[in-house]
C-alpha cells in the first residue's frame, strides 16, 4: 500500500531534530513533527487575514514540512542572511521528495498543499510562512530558559523579516516583551 509507505516515511519526522536548534547545541531540541504541531496549533487559533480559509491553512500546516522526512531539515538562512542558491536546491529536493512520497497514493490534494507551501506564492502559503516563523520564536523563548538568550538572536532577526500580518506582529511584539523580562 502506497499510503502506508507514505505514512511510514512521514513518521520519521517525529525523530528528526530541527537543524537550527542542533547547530546551537540546544539540549533536547524539538523534532520537525513537534514544530509541525506548533504551526498547526497556531493555524487553528490565531486571527486570520481576510480571504484565508482556516481549514486549508491547518491542512497545509500539517504537511508543510513533510518532504523533510526524505531530505532532512536543511538550513539555508541564518538571521538576516539567506543563501539563495542553497534555498533553490532545497526547494527542488523537497519537491522531488514530495512527488516520490505521494506517487500512486491518491492523495493529490495533500500533495498539492505541500507543494503550494514550498512555492510561497498563494496568500495561504505566505501566511503559513509567517506562522512558521512565529512558532520558531515561541520555541526560541522556551530555549532561552536553558541557554544564553543572545545565542538565539538570529532566530528573532529571521522571524522579523517574515512576520508582516498586523495580528501576528502583535503576537511577535508580545513575545519580544516577554523575552526582555
Amino acid at each position: 500500500m502506497k499510503k502506508l509507505a507514505l505514512l511510514k516515511q512521514a513518521m520519521k519526522l517525529k525523530h528528526l531534530k530541527r537543524t537550527g536548534w542542533t547547530h546551537k547545541d540546544i539540549p533536547n531540541p524539538e523534532s520537525v513533527a513537534s514544530h509541525i504541531y506548533g504551526v498547526a496549533l497556531l493555524a487553528l487559533t490565531v486571527p486570520l487575514p481576510k480571504g484565508i480559509d482556516r481549514d486549508k491553512l491547518v491542512q497545509m500546516a500539517l504537511v508543510h514540512d513533510i518532504g523533510e522526512a526524505k531530505i532532512g531539515d536543511q538550513v539555508w538562512e541564518r538571521g538576516t542572511y539567506s543563501n539563495h542558491h542553497k534555498h533553490l536546491i532545497k526547494d527542488e529536493e523537497e519537491r522531488g521528495a514530495i512527488f516520490t512520497m505521494f506517487e500512486s497514493t491518491g492523495l493529490d490534494k495533500v500533495k498539492k498543499l505541500s507543494l503550494e507551501f514550498i512555492q510561497h506564492k498563494s496568500p495561504t502559503a505566505k501566511f503559513l510562512k509567517e506562522l512558521d516563523k512565529l512558532d520558531m520564536v515561541l520555541e526560541a523563548l522556551v530555549y532561552e530558559e536553558r541557554v544564553d538568550p543572545q545565542q538565539l538572536n538570529e532566530f528573532w532577526e529571521n522571524a522579523e523579516r517574515y512576520i508582516h500580518d498586523k495580528n501576528l506582529i502583535k503576537y511577535f511584539d508580545a513575545l519580544r516583551k516577554e523575552r526582555k523580562k
